[in-house]
């Protein structure tokens, strides 16, 4: 029998390096897909393990709201799995909806509203504000499971549920799609 100096000890960063695989593969193998294209989701980005790389700041009527990466996990989370553009294949994206997103900094999406997405890279685009009551879109932090960062169009994303409406795939909707997302400009009128 070999003396207990001689016992070989497990490092504490593999334990923690096999835990964190084990739990990854049990979030993708036993989470279900209910349909192609979205996927809803209860569960906060936090209880996951991720956390978005950045925080967003919304403006509305006068009054900016900034939502920082905590708050913005904590949010119910959603996910779309879709084929983008700018993508190869198939992809699960993770965040919250973007209405959620709106009414955590308080704003209740009304007709005619409109919503300017701005982005680290200076683009900028407006977006009639009904797409998000119309479509589950999300405010995606996670691609396939890994958090985005400025270099994969991070820290956020807009993602549409292309692949589960064929209203979408047409390219008009595709300049809507901002990434690098960090500011939502939100006004009543068009």
């Amino acid at each position: 029998m070999p003396a207990p100096a001689e016992i070989p000890r497990l490092h504490p960063f593999r334990s923690t390096l096999r835990k964190g695989l084990l739990r990854g593969f049990l979030l993708v193998c036993v989470q279900p897909v209910w349909a192609q294209g979205t996927a809803a989701s209860d569960a906060t980005a936090s209880s996951a393990g991720l956390q978005p790389q950045g925080a967003l700041s919304v403006q509305y009527r006068g009054a900016a709201t900034r939502l920082s990466a905590g708050q913005i996990a904590a949010l119910p989370q959603s996910t779309t799995v879709t084929a983008t553009p700018w993508t190869d294949g198939v992809s699960r994206f993770t965040g919250p909806l973007a209405r959620d997103v709106l009414q955590a900094a308080g704003v209740r999406i009304t007709p005619g509203m409109t919503v300017q997405a701005q982005a680290l890279n200076g683009y900028t685009v407006s977006i009639p504000a009904q797409d998000f009551q119309r479509w589950p879109v999300v405010l995606a932090f996670s691609m396939d499971g890994k958090a985005l960062t400025r270099r994969d169009k991070g820290p956020l994303w807009i993602i549409y549920p292309r692949d589960s409406d064929t209203v979408l795939q047409d390219a008009k909707y595709d300049h809507r799609w901002a990434w690098q997302l960090s500011q939502l400009l939100v006004s009543d009128a068009p």
